[in-house]
């Protein structure tokens, strides 16, 4: 039965879909001036975009591996393998579903509901390994501007808003790790009736507080972050000169990071149309970057996603064959009774 909340889901999912298509039509329509998006395009280095693409997969490989410590320090033994496809279905449902920006999360956290039995760890696990993943990067980016700083980004609007998110990143860590705000939250709940939405609140914090509050883990999932982060960045930076396009790389990667944060708005399934307007606006702004290369450069990470995506997509299909055949086996044969024997 479709009740108007659920319509109205429907709706707006369809509706972001809609504006992430109407989004990548303005973008490519503004820049495809006389072919130039098209050659450039197609001039593209293939080895150097190998090269790219495999350090996409190396980072998710890295993140699965992120995520896959998180687990163990809550006593949850999944096998790498495994979570290595849920990585990947959750990019396939992240791109090419029209649900909720986080839909590829929420597809791990209710893959690893199920495979665990424990929900709330299998939700914190997953918002630890993200949140860590997209603090780090603005973080990271930040102190770049900081220890190298380029005349091309200093004092601009982008210089400070990656700072102002990367301290706004830090705080939310902190006040997760500690705990606050959530007793007034949890008494405004009851007081509105709302106590069992207070008690999954409750439970859920503290779940963050025990992953936040271990330290070594922490470290770890910092240096991975790192190291996800240098891939993948790097990676968009190797796509931009695979195009035959050049800028510093100290000042690439602060706008890429800023990119990153920005493509989280939940407007479009898998930042469809932000990410190109975003590369468009940033490269061509701040540095001598031509409209066409930023946004072939957009456009050929977004392919390399995509690829991730079936990949995922596979894994999925494989999974549902495999739950439908053991689902299956397990069914109770058919008796047939003795046929009954006259005298």
């Amino acid at each position: 039965m479709n009740t108007p909340s659920k319509n109205l889901t429907r709706i707006w999912n369809w509706g972001r879909l809609f504006i992430g298509i109407l989004g990548l039509v303005i973008v490519v329509y503004a820049v495809a001036e006389e072919d130039a998006l098209l050659n450039t395009f197609t001039q593209v280095d293939l080895l150097l975009a190998f090269v790219a693409f495999s350090m996409h997969i190396f980072a998710t490989l890295f993140k699965t591996l992120r995520w896959w410590l998180v687990l163990r320090e809550s006593q949850i033994n999944i096998g790498f393998q495994r979570l290595f496809g849920t990585y990947l279905v959750g990019i396939f449902f992240g791109q090419f579903m029209p649900g909720a920006s986080m839909s590829g999360d929420a597809i791990r956290m209710m893959e690893a509901s199920i495979d665990t039995g424990r929900t709330v760890t299998s939700v914190s696990s997953v918002l630890i390994e993200r949140a860590i993943g997209m603090i780090t990067i603005v973080a990271s980016a930040s102190l770049i501007m900081i220890i190298a700083p380029q005349e091309e980004l200093t004092g601009t609007l982008a210089y400070w808003v990656l700072h102002l998110l990367s301290v706004l990143g830090i705080g939310i860590l902190v006040i997760l790790r500690m705990g606050w705000f959530i007793e007034p939250i949890v008494h405004v709940l009851s007081l509105l009736r709302l106590q069992k939405l207070g008690d999954k609140i409750n439970t859920l914090s503290q779940a963050l507080q025990g992953h936040l509050g271990k330290g070594r883990m922490l470290l770890n999932m910092v240096v991975l972050s790192a190291i996800i982060n240098l891939l993948i960045l790097t990676s968009s930076y190797i796509v931009l000169l695979s195009l035959g396009e050049s800028t510093p790389y100290v000042s690439f990667i602060p706008l890429i990071a800023l990119a990153a944060a920005v493509e989280t708005i939940p407007l479009a399934p898998g930042a469809l149309g932000l990410r190109e307007a975003t590369y468009v606006t940033f490269l061509s702004t701040y540095l001598d970057v031509s409209p066409a290369a930023a946004l072939s450069t957009a456009l050929i990470v977004r392919v390399m996603a995509w690829a991730l995506a079936i990949m995922g997509g596979i894994v999925f299909v494989a999974r549902a064959a495999e739950t439908k055949e053991e689902s299956r086996q397990q069914q109770p044969m058919p008796s047939h009774p003795t046929a009954w024997k006259g005298s």
